[in-house]
């Protein structure tokens, strides 16, 4: 039985660099948004409201791509592992 899975490895990897891009963007974005004091400001508070739901909504997502990434990687070292005891 041959398993195809050249494919898996590289999203796993692609996953995982959307989740560091995603992560270091809103970090950015919010380290640059600080003034003296170290707290983020506004130009309203819609704005406030705003930016800080929608980046956590992106950063919630990229968190679940890192997850994601990390899952199909644990996986197809795990098939890898066991398909290779059982043809040995």
């Amino acid at each position: 039985m041959r398993i195809h899975h050249h494919i898996t490895i590289p999203c796993g990897f692609l996953l995982l660099v959307a989740c560091f891009f995603i992560r270091y963007q809103i970090g950015r974005r919010r380290f640059n948004r600080r003034g003296v004091g170290g707290l983020q400001q506004f130009s309203s508070y819609r704005k406030a409201v705003v930016t800080t739901f929608l980046e956590t909504l992106i950063l919630f997502i990229g968190n679940l791509c890192g997850f994601a990434g990390l899952y199909l990687l644990a996986l197809q070292e795990l098939i890898t592992l066991t398909f290779n005891h059982y043809e040995n």
